[in-house]
């Protein structure tokens, strides 16, 4: 077994410009991690850890190194040694893992790492792994880096020793060429090297063998035969690039590709020693750098900016380089994981008054970051936590990350994390100029239209009105059709009829019809409310509903009837619902509704149709929160699946008798500015004062809300939707990672496209185009570079996301782009109904959904 003093002392990490002992002990993990660092990013071998669970269970799949050569390298692979395999020993187990792991994947070659307590115990892998190999026919490597036995860089070289005794030089190459190189210490973390690779080509070298990122068992074999070996991280593997360079005269040169700066240097150090291919590299450098500046334009803000730097080995001063690159500065770099080597290379870059600082606790980073007055902490993912606690702008530039920053295009990936990052903590004040696109005349053909008539909106906003029967008076495909739909969508029995309209009542009038429909739902169902919906055939042949109802009820003066006057030919669903609900307030009775008395505490919440039936249960939980009595109309979360039997009638929801106590209530806070209109019908009869709230969704959104509720009520806002709020802020901190700078599209009726761009843009997106069937009358207040009046054929452009119905599945797959299903109709997804997308819990669903599909597509 290794000693760590044997590798820790290392020529060529120099202290005293001899020998550097490498002094990262606590918080940098163990030899067993840094061996596994080194070795799995090999994606065709498999890596069988000895030991309990601990080992493997905790660390498979921890790291961001990509692979386009095999899966092996994201699986997990472990004996789960127990006490009994402890105390009469586990060698027998472990062969036996052997032999079933070639059996399930087929490895090219086994890895099999010891660990604390199987090296504790004295197993003998090696005798293990001889015996398995000799039956298996394939390489069975022991690596002996129980994590006792010193820290992860230790555990990195004798991850490296392992290569140069059991791989490297094993098999030869099936050509050569005089410009192979290996590439030494490049794990492909977030798919740093396929930035690299193609530079290197350009250049004119071919790499031969990867050590190890993107890497194949078989190409390390033959690494010998390179002609320079470019090492990427010096700290963890130049024992290899030292043993290479003695065993086969293999020369090396220390580079980095973080930065415009190092990967400059990097490329003319390949030139300096393949003579013949310096002017080819400068003219490649020229081209780049030319690019590169046109590139990071946009990103000029970031001048001035200051940084705290936190991470390792040769990150933690060629990431000083990157941000002196893009000229932020540097206040301040945490040393506990760098070299001796690492500072005095930070010096060279910085000046010997840099401030660098072994103490790198959280606290001492807060205070770091305060005293020093920076703008963004650069490290690692562990101290992802301290900055979004503490609201300070982040970028991970280690293991954990999900972006690739090496190479020429790493520094704009680099410089757009960060002014992502910045613009989500510090947003923007200046307000972006809307570009609004109105039809000026009618289309003469819609491609998969956005828009739904209005007769569609009347009939669900009624379903939110207990014991109602909608009648639709129209041909019988009318009420099919769209009862079929809303069905689809909410999930539910839904209650619609019809007054089947045929040829001989087109010819000579419909009334009659009508009368005798309507009748007969008296008769049968005993509503408390019957709503007359007219449709486009009815409104072109001229039917006066109002007419016909006065009829009806000189033989049922009881019933509550009324007429919904609608125009299918212009318009869309967002005007039906609202005509619906402006209808349904016309029918309170005046004898019982006693307008002169004001009930404390009573307010009217008229809800817009892009509110879900989950909606209104948290907004009446809400509300109540705070002592006030609500009437909800409609109330949505009659379709909340609650409902038993069946009925033709509607069942749940807005009661008569809550209808005719709404001239008492003290106030109307109106959800959504389709509202608006319905609201000022109860101003106008009673009197009633009210708040048009554009969006009670996001952080501001829900704040106004809470805000007008407590005034309201003259009580503070309670306890429970503060932590829900730091919860919130807590998640969009999170999710900002994955949503910030993303480019969006949104496509919906209008008051839910204006709550979505609101949140989407809280969040750090950008909402590059909203599509709404009819404008709103002002588009400004929907956040978004272009509004188009159009449908989803419409959808023109290059986008990470688009959020729409279950009718844009078709445009998001022709467009290669993941769709977020909201709106109406959803039918390709289970539970919709019940989502809840208000407040501050519903924000925390929606930017979690949205950045787990971010995340999955990267």
């Amino acid at each position: 077994m290794y000693h760590s003093t044997d590798k820790l002392l290392e020529k060529g990490c120099q202290v005293e410009q001899k020998e550097k002992l490498c002094r990262s002990r606590g918080g940098e993990s163990c030899a067993f991690d840094g061996a596994m660092i080194v070795l799995q990013p090999i994606a065709d071998t498999a890596h069988l850890v000895h030991g309990p669970i601990t080992c493997c269970g905790n660390s498979w799949q921890g790291r961001g190194t990509l692979s386009r050569k095999g899966t092996l390298h994201r699986m997990g692979f472990t004996t789960d040694m127990s006490e009994l395999d402890i105390i009469y020993g586990s060698e027998d187990k472990l062969y036996r893992a052997i032999l079933k792991t070639c059996e399930t994947v087929n490895p090219r070659a086994i890895f099999v790492y010891a660990t604390c307590v199987s090296g504790l115990i004295g197993e003998d892998i090696e005798a293990v792994c001889k015996k398995a190999e000799k039956n298996l026919g394939i390489r069975v490597i022991p690596v002996n880096a129980p994590g006792f036995i010193g820290p992860k860089n230790l555990g990195n070289r004798i991850a490296g020793e392992v290569l140069i005794d059991h791989v490297i030089g094993t098999t030869e190459p099936a050509t050569t060429t005089p410009y192979d190189i290996n590439l030494i210490g490049e794990y492909n973390i977030a798919g740093d090297l396929w930035l690299v690779e193609p530079l290197l080509r350009e250049a004119g070298v071919r790499v031969l063998s990867r050590i190890t990122g993107d890497a194949t068992f078989h190409e390390i074999t033959y690494a010998h035969r390179a002609r320079l070996n470019l090492l990427v991280c010096s700290r963890a593997l130049i024992n290899v690039a030292r043993q290479m360079e003695q065993k086969y005269g293999i020369p090396y040169v220390e580079v980095s590709f973080y930065g415009k700066t190092e990967t400059t240097r990097a490329l003319r150090l390949i030139g300096s020693c393949f003579t013949d291919l310096k002017d080819r590299i400068e003219a490649l450098i020229a081209r780049h750098e030319a690019n590169l500046r046109l590139q990071l334009k946009p990103y000029s803000h970031l001048r001035g900016k200051r940084a705290v730097l936190y991470t390792g080995g040769v990150k933690s001063w060629s990431f000083i380089s990157a941000l002196l690159d893009l000229g932020i500065q540097v206040v301040a770099v945490g040393t506990k994981k760098s070299t001796f080597e690492d500072e005095e290379k930070m010096r060279e870059i910085l000046g010997e008054d840099a401030l660098l600082v072994e103490d790198v606790s959280a606290s001492n980073l807060k205070k770091l970051m305060i005293e020093h007055k920076a703008d963004i902490l650069i490290a690692g993912g562990r101290n992802l936590y301290l900055a979004m606690k503490e609201g300070f702008p982040f970028v991970d530039v280690n293991q954990e990350r999900h972006s690739a920053y090496a190479g020429y295009e790493g520094l704009v990936n680099f410089a757009r994390d960060i002014s992502n990052s910045l613009s989500f903590f510090c947003p923007p004040v200046s307000t972006p100029t809307v570009v609004v696109s109105k039809r000026n005349e009618p289309k003469d053909l819609l491609v998969d239209p956005l828009k739904h008539p209005q007769s569609i909106g009347a009939a669900i906003a009624l379903q939110g009105i207990d014991r109602t029967l909608p009648v639709i008076h129209s041909a019988q495909g009318c009420s099919f059709l769209e009862k079929v739909l809303i069905t689809k969508h909410f999930r539910e029995p839904i209650a619609l009829q019809s007054t089947k309209l045929f040829t001989e009542d087109v010819v000579m009038g419909a009334e009659q019809r009508l009368l005798e429909v309507l009748k007969d739902a008296v008769l049968k169902h005993s509503p408390d409310l019957l709503g007359v919906i007219g449709s486009g055939l009815t409104e072109v042949r001229g039917e006066d509903l109002q007419m016909s109802l006065k009829e009806f009820l000189k033989e049922q003066p009881d019933c509550r009837v009324f007429p919904i006057s609608i125009k299918e030919y212009e318009g869309a669903l967002q005007e039906g619902y609202a005509k619906a609900v402006e209808s349904v307030l016309r029918v309170i009775d005046e004898n019982r509704a006693r307008p002169g008395t004001k009930t404390k505490g009573q307010i009217n919440v008229l809800v817009g149709p892009h509110l879900t039936p989950g909606d209104c249960t948290e907004l009446r939980e809400i509300i109540e929160s705070f002592g006030l009595k609500p009437i909800l109309v409609p109330d949505m979360a009659a379709l909340d699946g609650s409902r038993t039997g069946f009925s033709a009638l509607t069942s749940g929801g807005t009661t008569i008798q809550d209808l005719d106590r709404i001239p008492q209530s003290e106030f109307t806070l109106v959800i959504g500015p389709a509202m608006e209109g319905p609201a000022r019908a109860l101003q106008e009869k009673y009197s009633i004062e009210y708040l048009v709230m554009d969006s009670i969704s996001g952080i501001y959104g829900t704040d106004g809300l809470m805000k007008t509720l407590s005034i309201l009520s003259n009580t503070p806002v309670p306890e429970r939707f503060l932590r829900q709020r730091r919860i919130l802020v807590d998640a969009m901190r999170d999710a900002h990672f994955f949503i910030s700078g993303r480019r969006f599209c949104i496509a919906t009726e209008r008051d839910l496209a204006l709550m979505l761009s609101r949140v989407i843009t809280e969040s750090g997106g950008q909402v590059k185009l909203v599509v709404v069937p009819v404008l709103p009358e002002r588009p400004e207040t929907i956040q978004a570079d272009q509004i188009i009046e159009g449908d989803l054929d419409d959808i023109q452009g290059e986008f990470d996301l688009i959020v729409s119905s279950s009718h844009a599945s078709d445009r998001a797959g022709q467009l290669g782009v993941p769709l977020y299903e909201m709106g109406f109709p959803v039918f390709n997804r289970i539970g919709y109904p019940n989502r809840i997308t208000i407040g501050y819990r519903g924000t925390i669903d929606i930017i979690q959904d949205i950045a787990n599909l971010l995340y999955k597509e990267d």
